[in-house]
């Protein structure tokens, strides 16, 4: 198993329900680009080479191309259109080569697909930040189940014996019913409707129930905010595993490679780097078989196996060179603080990372400022750039160990127990000055420990704007099937009551043009690090006044939420 941390990354910028233009998904809508008269041969260029990436079928990409062109063109509709139509592509891609959907959700029977998506209405009208609109979560499973009609692969999968006059007939009914229900439709009236749909389809394309009523509960999520999503059986288990901070596999982390998997990182203490293996690395094939032209899922899949059996990799290394590794697949632990070190002995500077908020993280970060506090620390660089957020328990329990008093965040949601008032309560166990580094990936729990810290005069912030997410998802297993949602139930707010989509704005702005990497460095070290000399400065300074510190490390909580930041 790949560390699945890396496999759910996915950026939003708003939490409102949407409706989406029934233009989008027309399929003979390709044909007219956006036209005006100034950066006309740009922007024309942009849509012929999206549309090219449309006919390939590569949908990860396309979604990509899309997002930069409507970040750079945001008065051209159009691309937004293409880019939500290439993101349920995706998703439906995503699905189809995730084993557990196929061989378990996929072979519900009718009157568990009912009872799976009657829940996941009931969850999302219950539990959501917002209220729900069931219009707006039917029409985007028609939305999906059209684009899914599309794909061969899912023609092949659920309707293989339908004619394509069939289809495209299914298809037309489902545009002209696309708003079969009015804006105060209730849940029965969508689980009727639904149900209508399913029928409808059976008797004009010969289309099992279970397809259509998948893509009605994927769509219901996916209609709230690209933050809410549902949880195939193995997704489920990949976000438990990242709570849990330990999986089995190899330990690795991936991103997507036209050639196999490139490995961006390698968890230190795994199989992986016990090997030998380095970011950079493509691996080619697996067991003998060639990753060139799978997706991500599909290929990660390749890896997992369970505890003690064995796997050979061919890796290439990008200069024409490859070699053979099999490997055995065991428990890897996840650190999430990482690097502590002291990084100015001169003037007793400490430095650590935090990658993730997880269950270890708190008694992890215990044993690092034990570490450096007894090699004599006087003030503590706590980077936190490219941490992308966690536990909400752990970011709050953090920020109390640095607080003798004072509010630490603020969540307001709708359903009960969703608005509450986190203070620091355990008084202050480090009272030694502290910096904080962020930048516009650190997100979420990131944003509470820095925005806690800073907004109670406890630390300087440096670096750039975080990222600004701002809301709270919770997990909730669900038990007509073995899948699970993940649900936006709340927003967060700092402790002046500035909501978090905003991020976090530095004490000290600064700008670093060489990202750091997953083990937390620049290339060429702190030297070519601007935001972190800029801080080691700072530090300087702070503690040419700050008296010695003192400290003592309160108890480590074993019991935390499955409340996500």
């Amino acid at each position: 198993m790949i560390h699945p941390r890396f496999r759910h990354l996915g950026i939003a910028c708003s939490l409102a329900l949407f409706v989406i233009c029934p233009a989008a998904f027309s399929a003979d809508n390709q044909s007219a680009p956006p036209s005006t008269a100034a950066t006309d041969a740009e922007m024309d260029k942009a849509w012929r080479d999206g549309l090219q990436l449309e006919l390939s079928r590569n949908w990860a990409q396309a979604v990509e191309h899309y997002q930069a062109a409507y970040n750079r063109w945001p008065q051209k509709p159009e691309f937004r259109q293409r880019l939500v139509l290439c993101e349920m592509h995706a998703k439906l891609l995503k699905r189809y080569q995730d084993q557990s959907f196929r061989k378990i959700l996929l072979k519900l029977e009718q009157t568990d697909c009912v009872r799976l998506y009657t829940e996941v209405l009931d969850l999302i009208s219950n539990r959501f930040v917002d209220t729900i609109d069931f219009q707006a979560l039917t029409r985007r499973g028609v939305d999906n189940l059209e684009v899914a009609l599309r794909d061969p692969e899912f023609q092949k999968s659920n309707a293989a014996t339908a004619t394509t006059g069939q289809i495209q007939e299914l298809r037309q009914w489902l545009r002209g019913n696309r708003s079969g229900l009015s804006p105060e439709a209730t849940r029965e009236q969508a689980r009727q409707f639904v149900a209508g749909i399913a029928e409808k389809a059976w008797s004009l394309a010969g289309l099992g129930p279970q397809a259509v009523y998948m893509e009605f509960v994927f769509g219901a999520s996916d209609a709230l905010d690209e933050f809410s999503s549902c949880l195939t059986p193995d997704k489920l288990e990949d976000l438990y595993a990242v709570i849990d901070g330990n999986f089995v596999g190899l330990g690795v982390e991936l991103k997507d490679d036209p050639n196999g998997l490139l490995l961006t990182g390698v968890i230190r203490g795994g199989p992986a780097w016990e090997a030998g293996m380095k970011s950079g690395e493509v691996i080619i094939a697996v067991d003998g078989s060639p990753l060139r032209g799978l997706g991500l899922d599909q290929a990660a899949a390749r890896l997992q196996g369970m505890e003690g059996t064995t796997v050979e990799l061919v890796l290439a290394d990008g200069k024409g060179s490859s070699r053979v590794l099999r490997l055995m697949r065991r428990p890897v632990e996840v650190e999430s603080v990482v690097d502590t070190k002291i990084i100015d002995p001169s003037s007793a500077i400490g430095y650590l990372k935090l990658t993730s908020f997880q269950k270890t993280t708190r008694r992890e970060l215990n044993t690092a400022i034990e570490k450096l506090s007894a090699q004599g620390m006087r003030l503590l660089i706590m980077d936190l750039r490219g941490n992308p957020g966690g536990l909400l328990n752990c970011s709050v329990e953090i920020a109390d160990q640095f607080l003798p008093n004072g509010l630490i965040v603020t969540t307001k949601g709708r359903s009960e127990g969703q608005s509450q008032k986190y203070y620091a309560e355990t008084g202050e166990d480090w009272n030694f000055p502290v910096i904080v580094l962020v930048d516009r990936e650190s997100a979420s729990a990131s944003e509470i420990l820095a925005g806690a810290l800073q907004e109670n005069g406890r630390a300087d912030v440096i670096g750039e704007r975080s990222f600004g997410k701002g809301s709270v998802q919770s997990i909730f297993p669900i038990k007509s099937a073995p899948a699970g949602l993940k649900l936006t139930t709340a927003r967060f707010y700092s402790p002046k009551d500035r909501p978090y989509t905003e991020g976090v704005t530095p004490n000290i702005m600064t700008r670093q043009v060489a990202r750091p990497t997953n083990g937390g460095n620049v290339a060429g070290g702190y030297q070519q690090d601007y935001t972190l000399r800029t801080a080691l400065d700072h530090a300087r300074e702070r503690i040419a006044s700050t008296k010695p510190a003192t400290r003592s490390v309160g108890s480590v909580p074993t019991s935390v939420t499955t409340e996500l930041r």
